[in-house]
């Protein structure tokens, strides 16, 4: 699986992109050894990130198989740190991690509704810091995905449904990154809970 997710070389270019972009972004966040709960975790590419930086990552995702895969990527010491469960359901009570990070999930054919329940869930885990990626559109990077025929797959959000969606679910927007500007509609989005 890690082979087919890095086999074409503009997906190794973007995965060494979002690497050092996250990684960015979690220092600033200054969660360097800090729990940290990544929503999907795939089979576990950003876990020698976390490793470096001391963070005391776990990892859900619906899929067994890439739970599996993340625990043996480093995820932590040798306590479990995956489980099973849906983003709209997590398994934690809340304020339970220092920060949550969901990247390459809500450019997914999620409704409005869905995306919201999903900042919420996140929101609710996490005792500050929510780092998300959204896809914002881009001309070069549109026109590469009509020209491979796979626009299908990804939903893009305007500015102003960011604003809103950041908004309804409680949220405070900090920063914005494109991840590639002008040539990549990834974005990512730094985003803290607002005090109740």
């Amino acid at each position: 699986m890690r082979r087919r997710a890095t086999r074409r070389l503009d997906q190794v270019a973007v995965n060494w992109r979002e690497q050092r972009l996250l990684g960015g972004l979690l220092r600033e966040c200054r969660l360097e050894r800090g729990s940290l709960l990544d929503v999907p975790c795939g089979y576990g590419r950003f876990a020698p990130l976390f490793a470096r930086l001391g963070i005391q990552a776990f990892g859900i995702d619906l899929d067994p198989e890439m739970v599996r895969l993340a625990a043996g990527s480093r995820l932590g010491d040798d306590k479990e740190r995956g489980a099973c469960a849906s983003a709209f359901h997590l398994p934690f009570a809340e304020d339970s991690f220092d920060g949550v990070i969901c990247v390459r999930l809500l450019h997914l054919q999620y409704s409005k509704a869905e995306r919201l329940a999903i900042l919420r869930e996140l929101a609710r885990v996490s005792r500050r810091w929510v780092i998300i990626s959204v896809y914002h559109f881009s001309v070069l990077h549109g026109a590469a995905r009509l020209f491979n025929s796979t626009p299908g797959r990804v939903k893009l959000m305007t500015r102003e449904q960011l604003s809103d969606l950041v908004r309804e679910s409680g949220l405070e927007r900090q920063s914005m990154r494109c991840l590639l500007p002008y040539f990549h509609m990834q974005t990512f989005v730094v985003l803290t809970k607002t005090p109740s």
